[in-house]
């Protein structure tokens, strides 16, 4: 189809107009970015996580004014135009119309254009231009897409907001031990909040959860649906629903299997296309044997807890359940490798890291309050700790703090608030 060019160069002057004209929060993906790098950048991550946000802080930090385009691949236009050759189309017409010097290329939501990796890896060697891209799908850099442009991209994952942007979203500046300690009550309140309405930006600033539903439903509908021609829409959602109300529970494909009445097959397939939406994550158990670590059952988390509130009434019930995918989701930010872990008697401990210099045992409890909860916290905790070899352990709670010391190991309890905050303490 030819190319309507007086439309599209009012697509380019509404892009470009728009990334100019946004109220922008800080998120702190920005300090990990080699924006100097000469490979492509891409973001990855679930939709409405904040990625076109991110790109426009890119544009504000290196000071860009006319030398830059930004485009959204899923504007209208390119419903019709789905060409890979719209790419260079688009650089042209910018040039002709816009400015000829164009240094900075932004291509937001690259996955809606076909064979896009081939029109993008023409102009990385080409070495004209510095460019970003954005994607709302895992498989956007895998397989043989990832191989057309391998040694030419860094791939950064983008999450909806943790807590610390939260607060910053929220207007409350924590730089400080001082502060940690000054503003804990307003703190806890802004987390209780935190829990409930999760960290999508916009749904942050509007506090809607009608907003988070149709998050779901786009998620649902844009990347798995027409994406996978998906016929059995009913079962598919509610089996994301199914999953998001009971995140951080071990969950079997035997389970869904017989629960939602479809083969194993389709099970498995629908599971990989809610990770590939970036909808759930999976969290394997440790062992040191690779093939006792992957026949073992699998811990399924939500990408967000204001996501699963708003689509199920059970999750926001269990608040131990919602403060330990925020752990998750904190641990996951931090790039960390995470498994859970069982003992030889059966005692399961929430998260256990791999990091090879100090690996840690972490368990996360609402609350210690009551005897029985603390003794099967701890008795886990300890159990683990010496069939691994470790001498430190921790619980992470909403509001409890002491330190432990039994048999030469220490547990430190530490509110959630706190062990974010880690670095002032």
């Amino acid at each position: 189809m030819k190319i309507d060019k007086n439309q599209l160069v009012k697509v380019i002057d509404f892009w470009q107009k728009n990334i100019s004209t946004a109220k922008l929060y800080n998120r702190d993906i920005l300090n990990k970015i080699a924006l100097n790098s000469k490979e492509i950048i891409d973001l990855t991550g679930v939709r409405r996580s904040g990625k076109s946000s991110i790109f426009k802080l890119i544009i504000q930090q290196l000071n860009l004014k006319n030398n830059f385009l930004y485009i959204n691949f899923e504007d209208p236009f390119f419903i019709a135009y789905n060409d890979p050759n719209i790419i260079d189309e688009i650089i042209a017409i910018f040039k002709e119309y816009f400015n000829s010097k164009l240094d900075y290329l932004f291509f937001d939501e690259i996955q809606e254009i076909e064979y896009w990796e081939k029109a993008v890896r023409k102009l990385r060697d080409a070495e004209n231009y510095k460019i970003f891209i954005t994607g709302s799908s895992s498989k956007l850099l895998s397989g043989e897409i990832a191989s057309l442009i391998t040694g030419r991209h860094i791939s950064y994952n983008i999450y909806p907001l943790n807590f610390e942007e939260f607060l910053n979203f929220n207007n409350l500046e924590i730089n400080t031990k001082k502060d940690v300690l000054l503003k804990d009550k307003k703190i806890l309140k802004l987390f209780d909040e935190y829990i409930k309405i999760g960290g999508f930006p916009e749904a942050v600033l509007t506090k809607s959860y009608e907003l988070l539903k149709n998050y779901f439903y786009d998620i649902l509908q844009k990347d798995i649906v027409m994406r996978y021609n998906i016929r059995e829409k009913d079962i598919l959602e509610k089996m994301a629903v199914y999953i998001l109300s009971n995140s951080g529970k071990i969950i079997s494909v035997e389970t869904l299997k017989t629960l939602f009445n479809i083969s194993f097959n389709l099970v498995s397939s629908y599971l990989t296309y809610f990770k590939e939406a970036f909808l759930i994550f999976e969290v394997s158990q440790f062992s040191y044997s690779l093939k006792k670590q992957h026949k073992a059952l699998k811990k399924m988390f939500s990408i967000d807890t204001g996501l699963s509130n708003a689509v199920s009434f059970k999750f926001s019930e269990d608040k131990g359940r919602a403060l330990e995918n925020i752990v998750f989701l904190e641990l996951k930010n931090r790039g960390l490798d995470i498994y859970y872990y069982k003992t030889k008697n059966n005692l399961e401990v929430d998260f256990f890291i791999t990091e090879k210099t100090k690996p840690k045992q972490i368990q996360v409890s609402w609350t210690l309050e009551y005897k029985k909860t603390k003794d099967r916290e701890i008795k886990a905790l300890l159990n683990a700790m010496s069939e691994i070899n470790l001498n430190e352990g921790l619980i992470i709670t909403y509001n409890e703090e002491d330190f432990i010391e039994i048999n030469n190991k220490t547990i430190t309890i530490k509110p959630f608030y706190k062990w974010i905050n880690d670095k002032y303490f």
